[in-house]
């Protein structure tokens, strides 16, 4: 296959060079973003390309009343429940258990008895890794390969495989993560050298290595990419599979929450003039083609303009360290001379830092409403945070209510089937593509190809919303318009609680969390209330499920390791 066009490139930001470090600090606590689904959404999007509707009829067969008793679908089903047998919320639909050929050689990478995937590993510089270190989130790639080796032998011994093992090749990145030619050349070589059908994540602060894959018919699953617009990946279906929302899929729930607080007063904002004023909003956003920020921007002011609510100051940036404060002092002043008692921040980490100490210094105390973009939503950053600032707080988070580790099931899956806990600090970064690709596989069956992989997902059923656990589906399920080739579809509403004690996201012990509002309460994109929850109530609200709620969290099963 030849490669398609690539889009021009903009010019390298700051942010870049700052990324790695930023997810490294948050890569234990944010996205795992597995499965589920349920109905509701938008009916149009203009902007975004009419997709053909792929046929998902086809694939194994899998139980159902009528073939429960007429099928011997062996000891790793359980026929109560009609899925695989495994402690994890999200395990697939049973399927019948396979004998026969397989057909070979279906598509590049796949043999009668391999599938070659291709492991993606970004090199670290010095400085992120003392950063790593000192944060407690560092983790060494030989760790890392381990882990997702560990999660390739559970797959494989309880999901239908069709005869076939996982050939897992270890890729290192040939240059920084932001860099296109780097990611370019990465993906031309796991195409033409290692051969693989897959590539388990990439150079997260590029979209060269997942376009050159596509391009060249390979996957590219979980974090191969930091984030992406619905457009990018519908061009290049079905060969990108992230786990993330698209970012203006991120942008519905944002108006959603945002026109629940239009046309009321600013009743959590510090300053007691604007308790009593109605919101004047004003967005400070990040403002970069890279991942589709800026189309996201331009798509949430575009929808808060069509339901009638105005932005009285409009912040677009590119994040310059060198410049940060500079820049946030002439940002709150814009803010405060407009009389802005709402301010929407859809951006990095590392500028409200900046923000939140300026607009101290210039006694300016308005409501922060946080949209959860780039992990600005963690408990890690936000006690950074100016705290007079912060404790006025809240938004919208796609993270659900965290779990301690004896409830988390990612680590769980490979304690229940070994003995042993994951070997590197990192799984619930690296669980993500091989839960994605073997859900997919197991519902594949023995012809597997890009267009079977996809027809997999399409097919994996639809669920409800958990307070616990994020909500993902691909497809056609009425959720968003065209077809879904993303993860996430949920949100949750957040609150800032200076004085909560408890773990961050990676492992610190400290004061000041996020609260997850109404118990955690999760909403898709047409089930967001007309009227904002109550905030800022710790009566009804949660920082952590010391056990999960009745009916939610996964099932029990007795252990291989006995």
């Amino acid at each position: 296959m030849e490669p398609t066009a690539r889009t021009p490139k903009p010019p390298t930001s700051t942010l870049r060079r700052y990324l790695p470090f930023v997810v490294g600090l948050v890569v234990i606590a944010v996205v795992v973003v597995i499965l589920n689904v349920s109905s509701g959404g938008s009916k149009k999007n203009s902007r975004a390309p009419k997709a053909a509707v792929p046929s998902t009829r086809g694939g194994p067969v899998t139980l159902s009343a009528a073939n429960r008793n007429s099928v011997k679908w062996g000891p790793n089903c359980d026929v109560k429940r009609g899925t695989v047998a495994i402690p994890l919320t999200y395990a697939p639909p049973c399927v019948k258990p396979f004998s026969g050929d397989n057909s070979g050689a279906t598509s590049p990478g796949v043999t009668a008895d391999t599938i070659t995937i291709a492991l993606y590993q970004a090199q670290p510089d010095i400085l992120e890794n003392v950063a790593l270190q000192r944060s407690g989130s560092d983790e060494s790639l030989v760790n890392e390969a381990a882990t997702v080796q560990q999660y390739i032998d559970f797959f494989e011994a309880h999901y239908e495989t069709y005869g076939r093992k996982v050939k897992l090749v270890v890729v290192k990145g040939s240059g920084d993560p932001g860099s296109d030619e780097a990611g370019r050349a990465d993906a031309i070589k796991v195409a033409t050298e290692v051969k693989a059908f897959a590539s388990f994540g990439g150079p997260s602060q590029t979209e060269a290595y997942a376009q050159e894959l596509a391009a060249r018919g390979v996957l590219c699953l979980g974090d191969c990419m930091l984030a992406s617009s619905q457009k990018f990946v519908d061009q290049r279906a079905p060969n990108i599979w992230l786990t993330l929302a698209a970012v203006d899929q991120s942008a519905v729930h944002w108006s959603k929450f945002i026109g629940a607080l239009n046309g009321h007063p600013a009743q959590y904002s510090g300053d007691a003039t604007m308790t009593k004023r109605k919101r004047v909003f004003g967005l400070v956003r990040f403002d970069e083609t890279f991942a589709g920020f800026q189309e996201a921007g331009k798509q949430f002011r575009n929808r808060l303009t069509g339901a009638g609510i105005k932005v009285a100051v409009d912040a677009p940036y590119q994040l310059d360290l060198g410049r940060a404060q500079e820049n946030a002092r002439n940002t709150i002043a814009k803010l405060k001379s407009a009389h802005v008692t709402t301010v929407m921040f859809a951006g990095d980490p590392l500028t409200p830092t900046y923000l939140t100490t300026e607009a101290t210094a210039q006694k300016y105390f308005p409501e922060w409403v946080i949209l959860g973009a780039a992990y600005s939503d963690t408990s890690l950053f936000g006690r950074t945070y100016d705290k007079a600032q912060w404790k006025h707080a809240f938004g919208v988070s796609s993270l659900y209510v965290p779990t301690p580790t004896r409830l988390d099931q990612y680590s769980d899956i490979i304690q229940w089937q070994t003995g042993a806990p994951p070997k590197a600090k990192t799984y619930k970064l690296l669980v993500q593509a091989p839960l994605i690709f073997y859900t997919a596989l197991h519902l594949a069956g023995p012809d597997l190809t890009p267009a079977t992989f996809r027809d997999a997902l399409f097919r994996y059923p639809s669920a409800r919303t958990d307070p616990s656990q994020l909500h993902l589906s691909w497809g056609h399920h009425d959720i968003w318009p065209g077809t879904d080739y993303f993860g996430s579809d949920d949100a949750t509403l957040i609150w800032w609680n200076p004085d909560a004690k408890g773990i961050d996201e990676v492992g610190n012990a400290g004061t000041g969390m996020w609260e997850y509002a109404d118990g955690g309460k999760r909403y898709l994109p047409s089930q967001w209330p007309k009227a904002a929850p109550k905030l800022f109530s710790p009566s009804s609200s949660v920082t952590q499920f010391d056990q999960f709620p009745a009916g939610d969290g996964p099932p029990t099963y007795p252990s291989p390791a006995r």
